[in-house]
């Protein structure tokens, strides 16, 4: 792959993401913080489930190219000089998402289960969610953080650039381990959405 090609994917693929999310019908605040608790949260979610469905879907899509980009990248990087923190944050990267990918198939599960009023079940399944979508995002931050320590000791790119991928991996481990269900997470989203 290009390198212009990859730097396109790596500039348009973000947002579309971040989009998806934004526009999939969910409450503004996240589970933790939202007035009456994750049952509250479920019930508000179960009034448009087919958009959210698709939204996450488009999200999933969305950051599947992102993923394919940053192992791409990854290939740039150990092309320059490999190193077992460039092997290792190839393989970090793509465990961390199979756990986002849990959360945007368990958030869309929660909201067809709130629907047909089932908010117990929905509560289990945003549950799942945020324990599946913050230790995978943890991974997957770990993932970004090596490879951007990987790109600044090839020297791959900029170093301004590289050390922003490694700040964006230590904002994502922390933040998705201490704050995942909370508003404060958007940072690490948005962050991620700059840097790349």
């Amino acid at each position: 792959m290009s390198t212009k090609t990859l730097g396109w994917l790596l500039t348009v693929f973000p947002i579309l993401g971040l989009l998806s999310w934004a526009t999939a019908g969910l409450p503004t605040s996240p589970a933790g913080e939202f007035e009456g608790g994750y049952a509250a949260f479920a019930a508000e979610i179960g009034g448009n489930p087919d958009r959210i469905h698709v939204n996450m879907g488009l999200a999933a899509i969305a950051y599947s190219v992102l993923i394919a980009a940053f192992i791409s990248l990854r290939g740039k990087v150990a092309e320059n000089g490999n190193s077992v923190f460039t092997a290792l944050s190839g393989v970090l990267i793509v465990i961390g998402y199979a756990g986002t990918i849990a959360e945007n198939g368990a958030y869309s599960a929660a909201a067809s289960l709130s629907s047909e009023g089932l908010v117990p079940e929905a509560v289990s399944m945003l549950t799942l969610a945020t324990t599946a979508g913050g230790f995978g995002t943890a991974i997957l931050a770990l993932g970004i953080g090596l490879l951007g320590y990987s790109m600044f000791k090839s020297k791959t790119i900029h170093v301004i650039s590289s050390s922003a991928f490694m700040l964006v991996g230590i904002i994502g481990l922390f933040g998705s381990i201490l704050f995942y269900d909370q508003g404060l997470i958007a940072a690490y989203y948005f962050s991620l959405t700059i840097t790349t």
